[in-house]
């Protein structure tokens, strides 16, 4: 004969299969009384999260359990966003002991003590992913969320390496930006993605190369600068007799430790062949631009000085 699964048992597996977390719906579904759910509570076995789910108290209350927790209480449609996303995604984001979850417009869950619940009309199936068995809001419409609540800097950070580590590509972050135009925080994700696109260096190479023609600098654009070791560098732009080879650096493709670690070394050959290299960023070009012409000309007149 078969044995038959106790509602122990049958709950037992449920809840290690969500983390220890489990619903009062559960318990019932699993053969549990009212009564028996509300004994164990009172004897200390389960503990109520938000006032909608259940752990046994052998599970220990971490961020883990809090975040399974608040899908639960929210219920239908309840989805990780904002700095519980960010986490799954392993942003680099404050940390926060809040659980974060957005639900569709259409409901409005009660609020509960350490549980943020924020109502969205654009939560498409597509945008929605399962990790850690949790359904969870893709890198993206993470990231666009994240900038209601980040300072510039912040936003920035997060963005690049959202990029960087290819959770999301520049152009998903951008169509979230106009669907989600107007609401908060959009004014500032819009000067971030301007400044991390990866279009954004060739037009900083041209405003550059305009800036320096103005003040009548005369540099070779896309120099080829053949090494004694056999080794050619394409110097963004060059003045070859002072031997300055001046990088206008993006955020797309400057920042990463990679690149960084790539960067400098290169400008180590360069200066092993009698070269140095100056690089300017969009801030420099962009918001120092006096103070940048000034620092071609001081590097050049420099190099050019007799010993």
């Amino acid at each position: 004969m078969g044995t038959t699964e106790t509602g122990d048992t049958v709950l037992g597996r449920l809840a290690r299969a969500r983390g220890g977390v489990f619903t009062r719906a559960d318990a019932i579904a699993a053969g549990m009384t009212p009564h028996e759910i509300r004994r164990r509570v009172r004897q200390g076995l389960w503990v109520w999260q938000f006032g909608g789910a259940l752990r046994a108290a052998t599970t220990p209350d971490s961020i883990d359990a809090r975040e399974r927790a608040a899908v639960a209480r929210a219920g239908e449609g309840a989805v990780l966003s904002h700095f519980s996303a960010a986490r799954r995604w392993r942003l680099t984001v404050a940390e926060t002991a809040e659980a974060w979850v957005t639900v569709p417009h259409r409901r409005t869950p009660s609020p509960a003590h350490g549980m943020r619940v924020v109502r969205s009309r654009h939560l498409p199936a597509p945008a929605i992913r399962r990790v850690d068995g949790l359904p969870v809001l893709e890198p993206a419409r993470t990231v666009a969320d994240l900038a209601r609540f980040l300072d510039e800097r912040s936003l920035t950070a997060v963005t690049l390496q959202a990029v960087q580590r290819a959770l999301c590509t520049h152009d998903e972050l951008v169509a979230w930006h106009r669907t989600l135009t107007g609401t908060r925080g959009m004014a500032t994700l819009a000067d971030v993605l301007r400044a991390a696109d990866p279009g954004l260096e060739s037009i900083l190479a041209k405003e550059f190369r305009d800036l320096t023609a103005r003040a009548n600098i005369s540099l070779v654009p896309g120099f080829p600068l053949r090494l004694p070791n056999g080794i050619e560098v394409l110097c963004d732009f060059a003045d070859p007799l002072a031997r300055v080879d001046f990088e206008v650096d993006g955020f797309a493709y400057h920042s990463t430790p990679a690149q960084v670690a790539a960067d400098k070394a290169r400008d180590r050959v360069l200066l092993r062949a009698g070269w140095i290299t100056v690089r300017y960023d969009t801030a420099d070009i962009r918001q120092r631009p006096t103070a940048t012409v000034a620092d071609v000309l001081h590097q050049i007149a420099q190099r050019l000085r007799p010993t």
